[in-house]
């Protein structure tokens, strides 16, 4: 009997010993992932790369080096029309379609003189200005579209004191001033030196509206202005700011240019502003504003 006591006691004192050494070894276990973790997450929030640390090459998944890699070649025509008029529509300043070819980075703008008749009527026809007056922007739209047997994208409107603001968010654009001007009317005072300048919104309205004093010729330079102050606005300076440009066209102009428009030209836009305006051409005609560029 003390043998079989002796084993019995033997037995539970081994089974105690094991017992508080397994307890130990799980309590290192614990620690030891504890701390795993603890110094994974201050790593972590450091920005350590453990990958480059231990001379692991690691690849690259980020959206600016998808944006780096990733050739930008958008290919698209589209046609805008852009006017200045009152509030009420019952006077159109000035108007222009413009055309931008891609991916060649190919402005051209048309002129359009508000009061040329472009559409038959019983009474003989009626301008832009009259149509717009009467029947807004889609009715004028449509107009020039049949007049000029082309498709017109998007337009966008602008209120005399919209342009000026628009101007203004840029600082001023600069212009090619051909002559010295000296102007004044009830309407217009404007005083402009000859050469490069950087005009601001109230002398760059009052330059377009005294453009369209000159005629023919006045409609000429009142397109090259207007691709001056497109390539003040599509130039690689402005591209992180694009989308603040588009909200300020769309939230001062009347416009049907959406943001669903906005992000499906984005990389058309991307590519415009980074580029430049590579090719200008000013048409005198509908005719020539209709020819296409070689591809």
């Amino acid at each position: 009997m003390a043998r079989r006591n002796n084993l019995v006691f033997e037995t539970k004192k081994r089974s105690g010993s094991g017992g508080a050494r397994k307890f130990w070894f799980i309590l290192v276990i614990c620690v030891l992932a504890v701390l795993t973790v603890s110094l994974a997450v201050i790593l972590k929030n450091s920005d350590y790369d453990v990958d480059t640390a231990f001379g692991f090459e690691k690849e690259s998944t980020s959206a600016e080096a998808v944006s780096e890699t990733k050739p930008v070649n958008f290919k698209a025509d589209r046609i805008f029309l852009l006017l200045c008029a009152e509030s009420d529509r019952q006077t159109v300043h000035f108007m222009n379609l413009v055309k931008v070819e891609m991916p060649q980075c190919r402005v051209t703008v048309l002129s359009v003189d508000p009061d040329s008749v472009i559409q038959a009527t019983e009474n003989g026809g009626e301008s832009p200005e009259s149509i717009y007056a009467k029947s807004g922007e889609r009715a004028l739209v449509s107009a020039l579209e049949a007049a000029y047997d082309i498709n017109i994208d998007r337009y966008a409107a602008a209120t005399p004191t919209d342009f000026k603001t628009f101007v203004n968010y840029f600082g001023g654009i600069k212009i090619t001033v051909p002559e010295q001007i000296e102007y004044k009317t009830e309407q217009i005072n404007l005083v402009l030196i000859k050469g490069n300048q950087i005009i601001k919104g109230d002398s760059l309205y009052k330059y377009m509206l005294y453009l369209t004093t000159l005629g023919a010729d006045g409609r000429e330079k009142q397109s090259a202005a207007m691709l001056e102050i497109l390539g003040g606005i599509f130039n690689e300076a402005n591209t992180e700011k694009r989308s603040k440009i588009f909200s300020q066209i769309t939230n001062s102009f009347t416009t049907d240019m959406t943001i669903v428009d906005f992000s499906a030209e984005e990389e058309g836009i991307i590519q415009l502003m980074q580029n430049g305006i590579r090719d200008s051409k000013i048409a005198a005609y509908p005719e020539e504003f209709n020819e296409r560029s070689g591809r």
